[in-house]
C-alpha cells in the first residue's frame, strides 16, 4: 500500500512535492527509535511487574490462610 505525502509543511500541497511512500517505509521501527533491547527492555519490566505483584498475592494468601488456621 503506497501514501501520497508532501514533502513540505505547505497547505495546499504544491503538486511538484508530492511524494508516494510505502506503508513499510512510513513505519519503520528503527527511524521511530524502537530496537530490539527496547523492545527486551520494555517487555522484562511489564513480566517482572506481573510476576512481583503475583508473588506479592500469592504471599499474603498464605499469610492470611496460615493466621485464619492458627
Amino acid at each position: 500500500m503506497r501514501f501520497l505525502i508532501c514533502t513540505e509543511d505547505l497547505n495546499p500541497c504544491p503538486p511538484d512535492k508530492v511524494s508516494s511512500l510505502s506503508l513499510a517505509e512510513a513505519l519503520d521501527p528503527a527511524l521511530l527509535g524502537i530496537t530490539p533491547q527496547g523492545v527486551l527492555k520494555a517487555y522484562s519490566w511489564g513480566l517482572g511487574a506481573v510476576l512481583t505483584m503475583w508473588l506479592i498475592g500469592y504471599g499474603i494468601a498464605l499469610a492470611t490462610g496460615l493466621i485464619r488456621k492458627v
